[in-house]
């Protein structure tokens, strides 16, 4: 179970491949695409009562390394309760590009109970991925995947240029953001509708619905994500446009993910 796909997500009835395609509208990124380089901290929990795990987003942190892209990151874990039945650690690192925050590669690192699993993306033309499963079993085997995935009509998105883009954009009422993403190791046809502006924790907030199918590689066609019911994000209804909170209701229930601090750097 990775927390960051459950907080992405809602189950929506598949439609025809044509359909689908039609449908995209995520061109180029809108007038609130620049970013501080920011590090937000969330915690994780299940109805907002018990304490699951927490997350860390990092935008725009400078990198010697990576003079002409933008480095965005997210990493975390289960944590109290949750981390007895699920020990789940993660790393997501995106390399984007840094004249619009498209994605270059993308590389995740997650470990549970059972195995460590390292993804990597590389973005252009086709997406190419490779997984790489390692049981933590001793003498188990470990399997690599390599698969390929291919759209030219608009720019598919890992999750974290996903949430640069959608914030990027003009995000009046009743709009609604529709985009390809590749963010682990299968592509996903996304949602973003703005339901609209009001007072949350404090803030004033965009209040946007979230909806994501998965997409068959072989048939092009829309599959139901059954794990996931539903989901909404709060973000700031200012310049910085940062998440405050995510809620998606998935099988396990309401899974929510709360800002706690924000630290620029």
């Amino acid at each position: 179970m990775r927390f960051l796909p459950l907080l992405l997500a809602v189950l929506l009835l598949p439609l025809p491949a044509s359909a689908w395609q039609a449908s995209v509208n995520a061109g180029k990124p809108g007038p609130h695409l620049r970013i501080k380089p920011v590090q937000l901290r969330y915690v994780l929990s299940w109805d907002g009562k018990l304490n699951s795990g927490d997350m860390t987003f990092i935008f725009g942190r400078p990198d010697k390394r990576y003079p002409r892209h933008f480095i965005a990151q997210a990493y975390g874990g289960s944590s109290g309760i949750a981390k007895t039945f699920y020990p789940y650690k993660y790393s997501f690192t995106s390399i984007l590009n840094k004249a619009d925050y498209t994605p270059a590669v993308f590389i995740g690192n997650e470990v549970d109970g059972k195995e460590r699993k390292e993804t990597s993306n590389r973005y252009g033309g086709s997406v190419k991925s490779t997984e790489v499963t390692v049981p933590l079993k001793k003498g188990a085997a470990k399997t690599t995947r390599t698969t390929f995935f291919s759209y030219s009509k608009s720019t598919v998105h890992d999750f974290l240029s996903a949430i640069l883009y959608i914030r990027s954009l003009p995000l009046k009422n009743g709009d609604r953001a529709t985009m390809v993403l590749h963010p682990f190791a299968s592509p996903y046809l996304a949602k973003v509708t703005v339901l609209g502006r009001e007072a949350h924790r404090g803030r004033d907030c965009i209040r946007l619905g979230l909806e994501l199918q998965k997409i068959d590689r072989a048939t092009m066609k829309l599959r139901s994500y059954k794990k996931m019911k539903s989901a909404t994000m709060w973000i700031t209804d200012d310049a910085e446009r940062l998440p405050i909170e995510i809620r998606s209701k998935v099988f396990v229930g309401d899974v929510r993910a709360v800002l706690t601090e924000r630290k620029f750097l």
